[in-house]
């Protein structure tokens, strides 16, 4: 490798870190979470000038940020409670379903008007409900099963950066106080946890657990997350004699994934979220780095304009449905956070709401909707590919 790669590489994985150590010790605002760090800190490089991303080390940023996704999918997984989630609060799971199915629909209408004008929208319609399902890195994760252009991924990212941040930014600010005189007032209600809920661990803090030393727990919970992938690939290519089917390769992830969560020796493993948490954000810091805002302006204003058809009808088509439901103000706010941006902003947003009684519902059906989104997102795909004819 060479210095350029040298530097991109350990940016990718020491920024992360200090993302978490300050966020945790408060040195950043409450909302600048270390997701936001991270693809702010790549945008930030990527778009300054000084660190032209020429063709070779565009290739070996998506290796990194493709490695991040297939070694931290398997780790978010882990901390998923199937079981423990059909004890949750009706009105989240049902509240959560709504926003499922607001996307579902918002992003396969848009897709199937804007056929003949976009190239490929049913893979996007596909990445989009995923998105909206359980946050993130389901974009790159169903995209990489597509086979989606990677430009297609840097400009959705970078699209959703914008619209995203732009809707995360009114939810800690004025909309709480405008949704309360829409919704109802939460009422406390007993929930059962289905998700370990300490998401806010520093993987750099020293502490041992059942007598082993941190870095022993993360050292066996990686060659736990490395063995799932490691499967996955060798599955694939006995099934198929290679392993670049990647919507073969995603599925038997999450499939994998999911089915270890039923296993009691893997609650020997402790708390894998804020170790997956690490591998997201060194994706984020990889995405960041290819996100060309110059590029977005002159190449992605059809993918801006087509996010932001499916992002506002999507939020909305929410929004009524759990009006027709009577659901409350909180409970509206933390589904549609758990499935727009994932499980480290459900956090956030209850500390904003300051409501921490449904943070582990929360937390939990966005860890659910982060397994099953992949599922979700890869079936709308094919399904629009079938009805559009592409």
């Amino acid at each position: 490798m060479d210095g350029t790669q040298w530097f991109t590489l350990i940016l990718c994985l020491v920024f992360p870190l200090l993302a978490n150590w300050a966020h945790q010790r408060k040195y950043l605002p409450a909302w600048f979470s270390p997701i936001i760090a991270s693809y702010a800190i790549g945008i930030l490089i990527a778009n300054s000038g000084f660190w032209p991303v020429n063709v070779g080390l565009k290739a070996f940023i998506e290796g990194v940020a493709g490695l991040g996704m297939l070694v931290g999918l398997p780790l978010l997984l882990f901390s998923v409670r199937l079981k423990g989630t059909l004890g949750l609060a009706r009105k989240m799971l049902l509240a959560f379903f709504f926003c499922g199915l607001a996307g579902v629909f918002s992003t396969a209408v848009v897709s199937y008007f804007w056929a003949d004008s976009i190239p490929d929208t049913w893979i996007l319609a596909g990445m989009l409900s995923g998105m909206y399902t359980g946050g993130t890195p389901n974009v790159q994760a169903i995209g990489t099963a597509l086979s989606a252009d990677t430009n297609y991924l840097v400009l959705i990212q970078a699209a959703d950066i914008l619209l995203g941040g732009a809707y995360l930014l009114a939810l800690v600010t004025f909309l709480p106080g405008l949704y309360a005189k829409i919704f109802p007032k939460f009422k406390d209600q007993n929930s059962e946890l289905a998700t370990d809920s300490s998401v806010t661990v520093d993987i750099t803090q020293v502490e041992k657990v059942e007598g082993r030393p941190v870095w022993l727990r993360l050292l066996t919970q990686l060659a736990a997350g490395i063995f799932v992938t490691a499967l996955s690939l060798g599955i694939t290519w006995l099934l198929t004699g290679a392993i670049e089917n990647f919507t073969i390769v995603i599925l038997l992830i999450t499939s994998l994934g999911l089915a270890a969560t039923f296993l009691p020796d893997l609650q020997r493993l402790g708390n894998t979220y804020p170790l997956g948490e690490y591998f997201i954000l060194v994706f984020c810091v990889a995405i960041g780095l290819l996100a060309n805002f110059s590029q977005l302006a002159s190449e992605g204003m059809d993918l801006l304009l087509f996010c932001t058809l499916s992002i506002f009808p999507t939020v909305f088509l929410h929004l009524l449905l759990c009006y027709w439901a009577r659901i409350d103000r909180d409970t509206v706010i933390l589904s549609s956070v758990a499935g727009l941006y994932g499980p480290v902003f459900v956090a956030q947003i209850s500390t904003v709401l300051g409501n921490r009684r449904l943070l582990a519902p929360g937390l939990a059906v966005s860890l659910l909707g982060f397994g099953i989104g992949n599922y979700l997102g890869i079936s709308v795909a094919y399904a629009l590919k079938w009805l559009i004819g592409a």
